[in-house]
């Protein structure tokens, strides 16, 4: 707290240096960095008292309202700020979030399309006025808004994920296909990753799988071999190595390694031993005993929505929980 409170003060007094407006800028971005909410609060309303006519102050004051969930009051101060400042885009941009918590989503749109006719490579009013096309069902025009926000960040979370949504919509499938495998090299795990492996599975790619290991989903890379060999490939080694360490963490868990090669049960059979090999010198703190092996010479058939997928070599992780035993 005490170390909080001194980046505050430095802040505060190279603000004086340089202008009243820069303090209220820099003291408003310390209030919402550090969540103290309160505090802006407080400090602005003082300030409107002091000043009802400063841009700054209504904008500030009118996003802390946002956060205390005061929507109809900081639409007010919003729309004051624009209208004493209307050359800033994130003013705009706050007034049209502030309409959108008010359901105004026409208005919302209006205000994104200023703030970027004030600056064009606004990220926040790309992001925000793509989910707003993608919520009138507009898959087109969000399309496009999602593709200029990934330029400017390309690891953008609620892009990459709205954009394949959008194209899932549009029944675009190869181009689905691509956006769920980018949203995945970025965020490959957690409950967005699972629905986006869902999706990815649906649409009859593999690459991703998810697979639950004791009480948790767990996203995986499908495991890849180089060509008819032992040898794993260089793209599965991370996803081997999250399981190693949540195996090396929840010790009351054992898995089966489960490895489908058509036609070839001793191709089968070593690509699962390889697996156990790579876990057990990397982690060994694992018992070999946990990891059992399984091996078939057939194909894996996967029935998704009543269809059915046919994988001539895939690998399968399958946990049992100690309790179970």
């Amino acid at each position: 707290m005490r170390k909080i409170l001194h980046t505050m003060i430095l802040f505060i007094i190279l603000a004086l240096f340089t202008g009243c407006a820069i303090t209220k800028t820099v003291v408003g971005d310390f209030y919402l960095e550090h969540k103290k909410y309160d505090s802006g609060q407080k400090y602005f309303k003082n300030k409107l008292k002091e000043n009802n006519s400063d841009a700054s102050s209504q904008y500030y004051y009118g996003r802390f309202l946002l956060l205390k969930k005061n929507e109809k009051e900081a639409l007010v101060h919003l729309k004051k700020a624009v209208a004493l400042d209307n050359k800033n885009a994130n003013y705009h941009s706050w007034l049209a979030i502030a309409y959108s918590r008010q359901k105004q989503y026409n208005k919302e749109r209006e205000f994104y399309l200023k703030a970027l006719k004030i600056n064009k490579n606004h990220l926040q009013s790309l992001t925000y006025l793509a989910h707003n096309y993608y919520e009138a069902k507009e898959y087109k025009n969000s399309l496009k808004y999602y593709a200029k926000s990934l330029k400017l960040q390309e690891f953008n979370h609620s892009s990459l994920y709205n954009r394949a949504l959008s194209l899932n919509k549009l029944r675009r499938v190869p181009e689905e296909k691509l956006a769920w495998l980018a949203y995945l090299e970025y965020y490959p795990s957690g409950l967005f990753a699972q629905k986006a492996v869902r999706f990815l599975n649906t649409l009859g790619s593999f690459d991703y799988r998810n697979h639950i290991i004791g009480i948790r989903t767990l996203t995986l890379k499908n495991i890849r071999f180089e060509n008819f060999e032992t040898t794993i490939d260089n793209s599965s080694i991370s996803s081997l190595d999250l399981l190693g360490k949540i195996l090396n963490k929840k010790t009351n868990i054992d898995i089966h390694i489960v490895v489908y090669q058509q036609n070839n049960i001793l191709l089968a059979k070593e690509k699962a031993k390889s697996i156990q090999k790579y876990l057990l010198k990397k982690y060994p703190n694992i018992d070999a005993s946990r990891l059992k092996l399984s091996w078939f010479d057939t194909a894996k058939i996967l029935l998704i929505n009543k269809r059915k997928y046919i994988l001539g070599e895939h690998v399968d992780f399958i946990s049992i929980d100690e309790k179970k035993k």
